[in-house]
């Protein structure tokens, strides 16, 4: 076949294909299927925008804080009307306290809790938030929403004062998760070592009154606490309220901590044993001075020398220990809800719940029998309004003379020549720390479900106090939770002096 009829064949070819498709109908595309919608339900970002909110002067981004999102907008902010900026997975929709929710919608948040919904495109997945707004300042704010995310921190309440004018004073995340109440500044906290202050003013008190001295035997025929417990040794005779007030006493110098070990402080039924018995158990442990130690060189830390103190303030003032702290001390400042703490069964309707971390258990200390060392339960505005009494300055007249101040805040003077030259503890009272808080008194304090700091008057007069419900066992870059509420309580005082 030539190439005329090769080519005239394939085109007769061609024509009876498209005449036959044509006579069956039109050609209709492949079908395609439908796009899948995705099941993704996220929020991705939650903020006020300066742009879609005139009246903020600063826009802000929430902070997931454990479990929920926290935002600091300035004060001043009329929580009821603000506009969010919500960023979800594509195609998913939001509602806000159930209600649907559009981009640019006038929105308020001046409740408890907002609850953030996100719901997928595919309708097959939801994803629930909540959202705590509050009034504040975000510098400050963003920090401490970190500390408590890295340290899983249910709640913390700070308080910064200068002299008489309190600067700053808030509550963040929950005093109790379960009920979501809400930290407020007046919110009782357990204070744990910062109790130690509390009882050190009691025995300042007693002083003042004329009804005991410093340098007092505690123990022996000649003692205060004479005939209430035995096995007592001339060691035991040596020892002071100065001794114990600046923990050189050695009565637990080379045992672990009485106040915190089992054998010393529960029966074998696991019910807490008496403040007698704990130190009586105590006594019989150390008959005598650790090797090379005698009352009065060296410092070493010891919550059973302030059970012993509180005891004194028992035997000497005829009341129990709470009632003269409360009556002697704390009232005639105007200062109400302080107390001795107790177990969750006995939690005071604005006390906050402790909450354990590693195994711990928040409850499992009895602060009564532990008053004078862990026992405090207070509040940081309280805390605000007591170191104004006991500032030394005449403000506000102060509960004490300025005698008994200065010989509180002096650093004491260790005799053994290991401890010479240190003077980083005064009575009762942490003091000259080489890094934070220049030219002030503080404290810290730590047990299960609780960690406390508080500053009194610096250089620039400024006073303070950090107070958490749970306390923590890791690090982040700063060092532990400890080292981290050093840094920024010092930060925030700088911040606020004038």
């Amino acid at each position: 076949m030539g190439t005329k009829q090769k080519l005239f064949s394939a085109w007769l070819t061609a024509w009876a294909v498209l005449w036959a498709l044509t006579a069956c109908g039109t050609l209709e595309p492949e079908p395609q299927p439908e796009p899948e919608l995705s099941d993704k339900a996220s929020l991705q970002h939650f903020a006020f925008i300066m742009s879609d909110n005139p009246g903020l002067s600063t826009s802000s981004t929430a902070v997931l804080v454990n479990d929920y999102y926290c935002i600091t907008v300035p004060e001043g902010t009329d929580l009821s009307r603000l506009v969010p900026s919500i960023t979800v997975s594509e195609g998913a929709k939001v509602f806000l306290d159930s209600q649907p929710f559009e981009k640019g919608q006038v929105c308020d948040f001046s409740g408890n809790v907002q609850y953030l919904r996100v719901v997928s495109e595919s309708g097959n997945r939801t994803n629930n938030y909540r959202i705590l707004v509050k009034l504040g300042d975000p510098y400050i704010d963003n920090q401490v929403y970190q500390f408590m995310s890295d340290f899983s921190i249910p709640g913390v309440s700070i308080s910064i004062m200068q002299g008489t004018e309190m600067k700053y004073s808030c509550g963040y995340g929950f005093a109790d998760k379960g009920a979501q109440v809400r930290v407020t500044p007046d919110h009782l906290f357990r204070m744990a070592s910062i109790s130690k202050q509390f009882c050190t003013l009691c025995i300042m008190r007693l002083k003042e009154q004329g009804r005991l001295e410093l340098d007092q035997q505690v123990f022996g025929e000649k003692g205060i606490l004479k005939g209430i417990y035995q096995n007592i040794t001339s060691y035991h005779e040596a020892i002071t309220i100065r001794h114990l007030l600046s923990h050189s006493s050695g009565i637990c110098k080379g045992l672990s901590d009485p106040a915190f070990t089992w054998s010393y402080r529960m029966y074998s039924n696991g019910t807490p044993v008496p403040t007698d018995t704990l130190i009586q158990r105590t006594i019989n442990d150390r008959q005598y001075a650790y090797p090379g130690w005698s009352p009065g060189e060296a410092y070493n830390y010891s919550n059973v020398g302030f059970c012993i103190l509180h005891r004194i303030v028992e035997v000497i003032s005829g009341k129990d220990y709470e009632s003269f702290l409360k009556e002697d001390v704390l009232e005639p400042m105007g200062i109400t809800d302080t107390h001795i703490g107790g177990y969750q069964n006995e939690r005071r309707p604005n006390e906050c719940i402790y909450y354990s971390q590693n195994g711990s258990d928040g409850y499992s200390n009895a602060l009564r029998q532990l008053a004078g060392a862990a026992g405090i339960i207070t509040s940081t505005n309280q805390m605000m309004r007591l170191l104004t009494y006991i500032d030394g300055d005449d403000s506000v007249p102060d509960a004490f003379s300025h005698e008994t101040l200065d010989e509180m805040y002096t650093p004491y003077q260790y005799s053994g020549s290991d401890y010479k030259n240190y003077r980083r503890y005064g009575l009762g009272w942490r003091m000259n720390h080489s890094i934070y808080f220049p030219g002030a008194h503080y404290h810290g304090g730590n047990i299960a479900g609780t960690a406390t700091l508080w500053v009194g008057n610096t250089d620039e007069h400024m006073n303070a106090a950090f107070v958490c419900n749970s306390r923590a066992y890791n690090t982040n870059s700063s060092g532990d939770i400890d080292d981290n509420m050093y840094i920024l309580l010092n930060r925030f005082m700088q911040y606020f002096q004038e």
